[in-house]
């Protein structure tokens, strides 16, 4: 039985409590807290962007021997990792982020895509300040790319029969409408906020101290992350016959008391891995889960005692 797995990955800084939704005016400046690349079906994959305001971004499509989808969001900043490589992609290869401050201020996303032929994307606001830009294969070549974007309001949106993929956002579940052939399984990850602010510290060589499996909670089977500083990964989830969801550390070393594996042996969560990268000074933290089940993830991040939480649960049927 194949799966679904439904991805989020990074957050930068997000607040305790979310601001209103408000759209960006010429002299307010927003912020990009993270952006995701997740893979759904075979001819579709998503970028999720969260802001901290709605902007509507200036699109445009560069053509030739290196096919890219350029965004440029005016009047914002992000200071999140400046190039996001998509390993399980088909549609792009990577993307690339870049703040420019002249002539005006504004981010800039490069998506590289992949040399397939035509790619449609449309765009489609989402609890008002999560962006979702769809990019879908075209069968027919001699279609044109089409562009919308449709600010929609808080709320669900109702499932297609076949399928249906959860974008997390605190505090409610939103729910979009990808269709696939088959009925699969997902595992849906959420951003949870900050908890508390962050000590002063000076600068540090990021590390992974600890890492350490809790059943015990009513609120889920729990890992837990103990770190030397605010340096959360990108977590996602991994479409294989057996679900996983990978925590990827850039830049990060592993501490003495890290076990490369733990037998979780939970009710979710079945193993733990880790792996070490020399060569791109990274970490890879897995987590095997036992299959049959959909999957709702949450994270946190306590900054004070600079501890990244993971929370596994199930995922209800409603």
């Amino acid at each position: 039985m194949k799966w679904l797995l439904s991805c989020c990955a990074t957050f930068f800084g997000l607040l305790l409590f979310a601001p209103p939704v408000f759209c960006v005016g010429q002299t307010e400046r927003a912020t990009i807290d993270s952006i995701v690349y997740s893979v759904g079906s075979q001819n579709k994959e998503k970028i999720t962007f969260r802001l901290s305001a709605q902007v509507d971004p200036k699109t445009f499509t560069l053509e030739g021997d290196n096919p890219r989808l350029v965004m440029d969001f005016p009047n914002t900043y992000y200071s999140g990792q400046k190039k996001i490589v998509v390993l399980k992609g088909k549609l792009a290869t990577s993307l690339r982020i870049g703040v420019h401050q002249t002539p005006k201020q504004k981010t800039r996303v490069v998506v590289d895509l992949s040399k397939i032929g035509k790619i449609n994307y449309s765009l489609k606001y989402v609890e008002g300040r999560i962006l979702t830009v769809t990019l879908q294969a075209l069968r027919d070549k001699g279609v044109e790319i089409n562009r919308s974007v449709n600010p929609v309001k808080a709320g669900p949106v109702t499932p297609s029969p076949k399928k249906r993929e959860v974008v997390a956002a605190t505090p409610k579940r939103v729910v979009p409408t990808p269709v696939v052939k088959k009925e699969k399984k997902r595992v849906v990850v959420k951003n949870e906020p900050v908890l508390n602010e962050p000590a002063v510290t000076e600068s540090v060589t990021p590390a992974i101290l600890d890492i350490t499996f809790d059943d015990s909670s009513n609120r889920g089977e729990m890992v837990l992350f103990h770190l030397n500083d605010f340096f959360p990964p990108s977590v996602s989830a991994v479409e294989k016959d057996r679900p996983s969801v990978q925590c990827d550390f850039s830049q990060m070393t592993l501490g003495k008391d890290v076990k490369r594996e733990i037998a979780a042996d939970g009710k979710y969560v079945e193993r733990i891995r880790t792996t070490y990268n020399k060569n791109s000074d990274s970490v890879r933290v897995v987590l095997d889960l036992l299959p049959g089940r959909d999957y709702d993830l949450q994270q946190v991040f306590f900054k004070k005692d600079n501890l990244f939480v993971l929370i596994i649960n199930e995922l209800s049927p409603e």
